[in-house]
């Protein structure tokens, strides 16, 4: 081959001392690799820069872990090449990204891609975007019409919807989100001249049309001023310390997060404060902006422009302060003083592909990197906080009262065995009727709450009993009125909503169920002249819409909003005096050991969004289970007694946290070999010691809960182990393996078996 001299100029002589460079490839490994560092790179091989390697006849990219003068055990090749002259991962980062490759079993290589944005990885640092527009609007409608139901267009189909809707062309990172597609259908119909691409500038600063809180801190409260009297000291200390900020909805715990930041500024340190949700990043940015003028906010809502520019200014030095959910967390920021994560007890803190980290976790692992303080803040805590608690890990601080007096809002709980449900589908109660038409009398803004998405959830035959299910996934679809589509929630797969019964061709196809499209409906039915906003997957997925929604919100342009768990998240509107939760029973009725927690969760959160202003606040739980301990709980907002009863649950099981879990997921699409897999890994797994000694259980393997999504067949097999060693030793042991269709996935902590 041309140029193979220099690209192995000579094998390195096995007895002699040389530079060696530890290099983790971006290539599914779970070990790192040694190359001989040339001296003409001498010096810019360092920990944390990126260099390009060979691996047999290919070239591939990786990152420098050591650099040391050693012996090597034989003949290495060389180092092709160094990518930058700065290293694009700090010490700090570094570190952290080697213990979730660890911790996780992710391979390292793949684990340190993650911390660095797709487009300084890639070298495009300029701020364009590809923008992906229809070249005939009207043609591209037909189109779509007519090859909407066959099942090779349906990727095409969902890129077409897409543009459509928004009219005037989409950037390529929005199509691929919003239609939950790859590039593939894009290319394919831009082949076909139906859609065309350009490049143009990226879209303006993120923070350009946000409106700064006063800047003045109010007066403390005596629990936030014994918060900060025991969290400064920590702070100031300079070394690694962690802690709970639980406070009830409305306590506050938002200006303890702000002077904590001031404080960590005036040190000459820097800061990250993570938050869940994308829709909760302009309201907590507003508050900073008020107090911390210059921020980067990373999320993955922005432009691949924007984002790149976000992590550059963090990079250079030129912003102190990173905000975002859960990738924030690996801002490239040194000197990190003070890590906060909001609302610790959310699931989306959780990454669900690899490397599947827990935000939670890997912030306390970059807090003992950083000797920095973090703090988990919230309302209702995970149970694997009240774990750490328990062990000593961390500390509770509680803000146990509203700021300014408020009262957290009474709760009625109404049982809807006994009602006769008002409205179309009989979604409403009439106690919620009643109070609903009260609190607009009043002047109050309304919240309900159902955590399912579309306007019918079930769509059969009255005649044969047909239902339309996907035929890639083991799940009904959802039928939208506005589309008057079928959509499936996993895959998207869509199809035309039938007129009559595709088997028997009977005309009686009747559509029951509600989502959040029908109780929006319904409720501007109910209340006409009133404004009915939904905050839901499918509103908040169009660029710009949670600033939209938050910004009328509190400007008190919206005077009933319908949403799904995205309302329960952190929202601060002084003016809601009501809140509704439509069904109670949506998570509680999930196979899965985390449900009672989820639901005790979502009715507490939820239910602090009313009542923070002057007016006291009112909630309506509507369901079909009562007398359940997460509801009866939630009521009486008792976090402690919900959590005396669910640790006692899991202690039961071994669940987490009194266990350790690891999930080996097999996929593939044929039933039969993602089953031989994992009975072979049950079968290897006997000889192991920690099952034979009877520290790890071993579960299944099973048909996974939902059985089949995308086409694939899923088994599981679920490990529980007595503490975090221990499974961490596993983790090396398990199949790894991939192609002919079969995929095999591990889940160390998962947040949900399904």
């Amino acid at each position: 081959m041309e140029g193979q001299e220099e690209l192995f100029p000579q094998e390195a002589e096995a007895c002699a001392p040389c530079l060696l460079a530890e290099v983790a490839v971006a290539v599914p490994v779970l070990h790192h690799l040694s190359y001989a560092v040339p001296e003409h790179l001498t010096g810019k091989v360092v920990p944390g820069v990126r260099v390009r390697v060979p691996i047999g006849s290919r070239r591939v990219t990786g990152f420098v872990v050591t650099v040391a003068t050693k012996i090597p055990e034989g003949a290495l090749k060389p180092l092709h090449d160094v990518l930058e002259e700065r290293p694009f991962l700090t010490p700090a980062t570094l570190a952290l990204g080697l213990w979730v490759a660890r911790y996780y079993g992710a391979p390292p290589g793949e684990a340190l891609s993650a911390l660095v944005p797709a487009a300084i990885r890639h070298g495009r640092r300029q701020k364009m975007d590809v923008l992906v527009e229809l070249v005939d609007a009207a043609a591209a409608k037909t189109l779509r019409e007519q090859h909407a139901d066959a099942a090779s267009w349906q990727s095409r189909s969902r890129v077409l919807r897409a543009l459509l809707e928004a009219g005037d062309g989409l950037r390529l990172q929005e199509v691929l989100r919003i239609a939950n597609v790859t590039v593939s259908p894009i290319n394919t119909l831009e082949r076909a001249d139906v859609v065309r691409r350009r490049r143009v500038p990226a879209l303006a600063d993120p923070l350009a049309n946000l409106r700064a809180c006063p800047t003045q801190a109010p007066t403390l409260t005596g629990d936030q001023s014994a918060a900060l009297d025991a969290l400064l000291p920590r702070l100031d200390a300079r070394k690694f310390s962690a802690s709970l900020l639980h406070g009830v909805t409305g306590s506050g715990k938002t200006e303890v997060y702000l002077q904590l930041l001031e404080r960590t500024l005036a040190a000459g340190r820097t800061a990250i404060l993570l938050v869940p949700e994308i829709a909760l990043t302009p309201q907590t940015l507003e508050r900073i902006l008020g107090r911390v003028p210059d921020v980067a906010v990373l999320h993955s809502n922005l432009s691949e422009g924007d984002r790149a520019e976000q992590w550059q200014r963090l990079f250079d030095g030129r912003v102190k302060v990173a905000v975002g959910p859960r990738s924030a967390l690996f801002a490239p920021l040194r000197n990190v003083g003070l890590i906060i994560l909001d609302e610790e007890h959310e699931t989306t803190f959780k990454q669900q592909q690899s490397p599947r980290y827990h935000a939670r976790d890997a912030a306390l692992e970059r807090g003992r990197i950083e000797n920095a303080l973090v703090l988990l803040g919230t309302a209702t805590p995970s149970m694997e906080t009240e774990g750490l608690i328990a062990r000593g890990s961390i500390d509770r601080l509680q803000l146990p009262n509203r700021v300014g007096g408020g009262v957290l809002p009474a709760v009625g709980i109404v049982d809807m065995r006994y009602e006769k449900p008002v409205g179309p589908g009989g979604m409403f109660s009439r106690i919620l009727l009643h109070e609903m038409d009260e609190a607009l009398s009043d002047g109050g803004q309304i919240m309900l709450f159902l955590n399912r998405r579309g306007f019918s959830t079930t769509v059969l035959c009255r005649q044969c009993g047909w239902q339309a299910a996907c035929d890639q996934c083991s799940i009904q679809l959802t039928h939208y009125r506005r589309s008057d589509r079928l959509l499936c929630h996993y895959c998207g797969r869509e199809r035309a909503a039938p007129q009559q019964c595709p088997d028997c061709k009977s005309p009686h196809v009747r559509y029951s169920g509600f989502g959040t499209e029908k109780v929006a409906e319904a409720t501007r039915g109910l209340f006409p002249g009133r404004c009915v906003e939904r905050m839901d997957g499918e509103t908040l997925s169009k660029r710009g819409a949670p600033e939209r929604i938050y910004r009328e919100l509190k400007d008190g342009k919206i005077d009933i909003l319908v949403g799904t768990q995205a309302l329960a998240k952190g929202l601060d509107i002084p003016n809601v005096t009501l809140v509704g939760v439509i069904s109670a029973d949506t998570a509680l009725l999930i196979p899965d050991f985390r449900s009672s927690e989820r639901t005790f969760q979502l009715m507490c959160q939820v239910a602090g969004r009313c009542g923070r202003g002057s007016q006291k606040g009112q909630v309506i739980i509507q369901t079909f289970c009562p007398e359940h301990p997460s509801i009866q709980a939630a009521a009486r907002h008792d976090h402690a007694s919900f959590a005396t009863f669910e640790l006692a649950q899991r202690r039961e099981h071994s669940y987490p946290p009194t266990g350790h879990l690891v999930r080996v997921v097999a996929e593939s699409p044929n039933d039969e070999a993602a089953a031989k897999v994992l009975a072979a890994t049950r079968a290897d797994a006997q000889s192991w010691p920690e099952i034979q000694d009877g520290r790890v259980q071993v579960l299944g393997p099973a048909p996974c809960p939902i059985p089949q999504l995308k086409g694939q067949h899923r088994r599981h097999l679920l490990f529980i182990g007595p503490d975090a060693d221990t499974v961490t030793a596993l983790l090396p042991r398990l199949p790894r393996r991939s192609g002919k269709g079969l995929k095999v996935l591990i889940d160390r902590d998962p947040v949900a078996v399904m």
